[in-house]
C-alpha cells in the first residue's frame, strides 16, 4: 500500500474532524429537539462542552508537529474515526435513562475529570505534545504532573471522558462502539507509540515504573 503524502494525510485528519463535528451538531441537535426538557439541556450542554474541548486542542491540531506522519501508521486517522463513531452513537440513539439519578453526577465527573486529566497532560508536555506519533528534536522524557504515575495520561483522560459519555447517554450502541471500536483504536495507537518510544533508553526506564493507563490494570 502506497503511503499518502504527509500533507494529504494531515488534510485527511482535518476532514475527519470537520465531518465529525458537523455530524455531532446534526445528530445531537435532532436528539435534543426530540428529548424531554431535562435531557434536552443535558444533551445541549454536553455537546457544547465537547465542542469546547475540541476547540481547546485546535492549536495542537494545527501545529506543524501534528503534520509529522512518518511514524504514525495512520493511528491518528483511525483514532479520530473511532472517536467520532463513539460520540455519534452516544448522541444518536435514545438512552435507557428516563429520569435523573446517581448516573448523572457519576457520568459528569468522569467526563469532566477525563477532559481535565487530558488537558493537564498536554500542558505538562508543552511543545513536545502532538496528535501524531513522533520524536521531536531535543526531546526529553517528561516525568512531572500526571506523568509521575502514568505513561499516557492524555489517553487515560480521553478514555475516562468517553466512559463518562457512555454513562450519561447509555444505550447499547455506544456500549458496543466504545469497547469494540474506540478502545481497540486507542490500544493500537498506544502500542504503535510505544514501539517507537521504547527505542529511546531513557523511555524504557520511565516505562518500567509506570502503568500505561491505570495503575494495577494496564
Amino acid at each position: 500500500m502506497t503511503d499518502l503524502a504527509p500533507k494529504t494525510r494531515s488534510n485527511f485528519a482535518r476532514l475527519i474532524a470537520l465531518i465529525g463535528i458537523a455530524a455531532l451538531l446534526l445528530v445531537g441537535g435532532y436528539r435534543a429537539a426530540a428529548a424531554a426538557t431535562f435531557f434536552r439541556w443535558l444533551t445541549v450542554g454536553t455537546i457544547a462542552m465537547y465542542l469546547a474541548w475540541i476547540l481547546s486542542e485546535f492549536r495542537v491540531t494545527s501545529s506543524e508537529a501534528s503534520k509529522d506522519t512518518a511514524n504514525d501508521r495512520y493511528t491518528c486517522e483511525s483514532y479520530a474515526i473511532a472517536r467520532s463513531i463513539t460520540v455519534l452513537a452516544a448522541f444518536g440513539f435514545e438512552s435507557i435513562w428516563s429520569a435523573p439519578g446517581a448516573w448523572l453526577p457519576f457520568g459528569l465527573s468522569l467526563f469532566l475529570g477525563g477532559i481535565a486529566l487530558r488537558t493537564w497532560a498536554i500542558r505538562t508536555l508543552g511543545q513536545f505534545y502532538s496528535h501524531r506519533v513522533r520524536t521531536p528534536a531535543g526531546y526529553s522524557i517528561v516525568t512531572g504532573g500526571p506523568y509521575r504515575l502514568l505513561r499516557h495520561p492524555a489517553y487515560a483522560g480521553m478514555l475516562l471522558a468517553h466512559l463518562g459519555l457512555l454513562i450519561l447517554f447509555f444505550n447499547w450502541f455506544v456500549l458496543v462502539a466504545l469497547f469494540a471500536v474506540f478502545v481497540p483504536a486507542l490500544v493500537r495507537r498506544i502500542r504503535v507509540e510505544e514501539t517507537h518510544l521504547l527505542a529511546i533508553p531513557e523511555y524504557r526506564a520511565f516505562a518500567a515504573t509506570r502503568a500505561r493507563l491505570a495503575p494495577g490494570v494496564w
